[in-house]
Order: structure tokens, then C-alpha cells, then sequence
């Protein structure tokens, strides 16, 4: 009996040091929450167009909420998603972030070329949370490796030994930019050698020109070798996702490539990397 006793104190006093120990066992909940408040250049509601994306997370365990419908709170959740926001954050915001990485969170931050869309409050954010990855303002092309003969959706098997890689053997970035990624922070995937980035010299993004138009015919090519595409950091306990692309991980309701965008090559195997990170 004594024995029992003893060792259901020892059990109590680990459960309890664990919890205490930054890493040890999960500090936030199986919650994820997806700002759709910040005017977020998606082109569509983000339960259609992230449906799969959303599925993903809850196969795993996890309740997802939208911003609209709770409110801007990522302090309380276990992730965040951030996709092409178009209003600034705020300090508080920021700060809520912050929060969130103190506490074990993870931030998922997803960007997309330019000039559809300018990576500005993305790198805001970056910044702000103490990350040294930024967004490029510029899109990725590659004549070589891309799928489906479309320059613009660009294929890489180029992964670094991370956790996140685990598993890969091609993904495809469906229209991005590129990445900066310095001290601190871990490159996931660059661009094949083959790849080039677009120097800004064409009229602004319309619907009309994104559609059925080679890109690269607007632009002015400069050669590259192997820039970053994907991108992880750890802030203290707290992880940080960065991609240049929303295709990635999104659904398709048109009819641009037979299924949806997330389920080609190995873009969902690298979201569930992302989930069990």
C-alpha cells in the first residue's frame, strides 16, 4: 500500500514539474483560429476555399474558429492562421501574438505574389513577433520545374533536413514569392535552380489578366538560384510557419487543376508536418 502511495505521489509531483517546463508537454489547447478579419485577399470565404484546410486540423483534434465570429483573440488558441491580410495590425494585435508564441502557440503566415498582393503587414508581423522571415515582393517562376506546363505554379523537391520535411518529396507552390529567411530561423524548401523571380514592370492585378495569362509575359526575368520558398522559426516555445502562396493548402471550385490545390504532390502531407509540428 505504501508503495502505491508512493508512487502516485512521484507520478503527481512529474505531471506537475512538466507543467512547468517550457516544451515539456502542450501548454495550449488543440484550438485553431483563422483571421478573416484584416480584409484578407483570399477571393472567396475561407470555409470554402480552405475547406480541406480546416478538415486537416480538426482530423487531428483541433475546434477551429473564425475571427469574424469570436473575435480577434489568438492569445486564447493553440494556432493561428494569417493569410494575405490587407489592414495593418494592430500594437495590441502584435502583442496578442506575441502572447500566443510565449505560450507554446503556433502562428501559420501565408503570403502570395506580387502584384496581386503587397506582403507589407505580413512582414509587419514578422517583425513585430521577433522573426527573421519576410516575404518578398515579387513571384516566383520557374519554365522547368512546374506543374501542369504552368510557369507560375512552381514545383521544388529541394527540402532541408527539418521536421517539417519529413515525408516530402515535391510540393507545388501555386503562383508565390519567394522568402528572406536570416539568423534564427530555419529554411523548409527552396526553389529549384531553375527558377526565376518577376521584376515589377507591368500593370497592376486584375481578375482578368490572372487568368489564363503566362505572368511571366509581363515581367522582366531575373535569374536565381534555389531562394527560399518555405520557411519555419521557433520564438521561445512558440513556432512560426511562413509560404508565399494560399493555393498551397486551399481548395480549387473552379476547374483549374483536376481536384483541389492542397491535394497535389505532397502539399497536404507538408500541412499535416505543419500540424503535428
Amino acid at each position: 500500500m505504501k508503495r502505491i502511495v508512493f508512487y502516485g505521489v512521484v507520478f503527481i509531483l512529474v505531471i506537475a514539474l512538466a507543467s512547468c517546463w517550457p516544451g515539456s508537454i502542450p501548454l495550449v489547447p488543440k484550438t485553431l483560429l483563422i483571421d478573416d478579419i484584416h480584409n484578407n485577399a483570399i477571393g472567396g470565404s475561407f470555409n470554402t476555399l480552405f475547406a480541406k484546410f480546416i478538415q486537416e486540423f480538426q482530423a487531428k483534434g483541433y475546434s477551429v474558429s473564425l475571427a469574424s465570429s469570436v473575435g480577434f483573440s489568438p492569445e486564447n488558441y493553440g494556432a493561428v492562421l494569417i493569410a494575405v491580410p490587407q489592414l495593418s495590425y494592430t500594437a495590441a494585435e502584435k502583442n496578442k501574438l506575441s502572447s500566443l508564441l510565449s505560450r507554446g502557440g503556433k502562428i501559420i503566415l501565408l503570403g502570395e505574389w506580387y502584384s496581386y498582393y503587397n506582403n507589407a503587414p505580413l512582414n509587419a508581423i514578422t517583425t513585430a513577433i521577433g522573426v527573421n522571415i519576410s516575404f518578398n515582393n515579387n513571384e516566383l517562376l520557374d519554365k522547368t520545374n512546374n506543374y501542369d506546363g504552368t510557369t507560375y505554379w512552381v514545383t521544388t523537391t529541394k527540402f532541408e533536413t527539418h521536421p517539417l520535411s519529413a515525408g516530402l518529396s515535391k510540393i507545388v507552390i501555386f503562383a508565390g514569392c519567394t522568402l528572406n529567411v536570416g539568423a534564427g530561423a530555419d529554411v523548409v524548401a527552396r526553389a529549384e535552380a531553375t527558377s526565376y523571380t518577376a521584376s515589377v514592370e507591368a500593370a497592376p492585378f486584375s481578375a482578368e489578366s490572372s487568368i489564363g495569362v503566362s505572368q511571366e509575359e509581363e515581367y522582366d526575368s531575373q535569374v536565381i538560384i534555389s531562394v527560399p520558398v518555405v520557411a519555419a522559426a521557433r520564438v521561445g516555445v512558440g513556432k512560426v510557419f511562413a509560404v508565399g502562396d494560399t493555393n498551397i493548402f486551399g481548395n480549387e471550385p473552379g476547374s483549374l487543376v483536376s481536384g483541389d490545390y492542397i491535394d497535389i504532390l505532397n502539399n497536404k502531407k507538408l500541412l499535416q508536418n505543419i500540424i503535428d509540428w
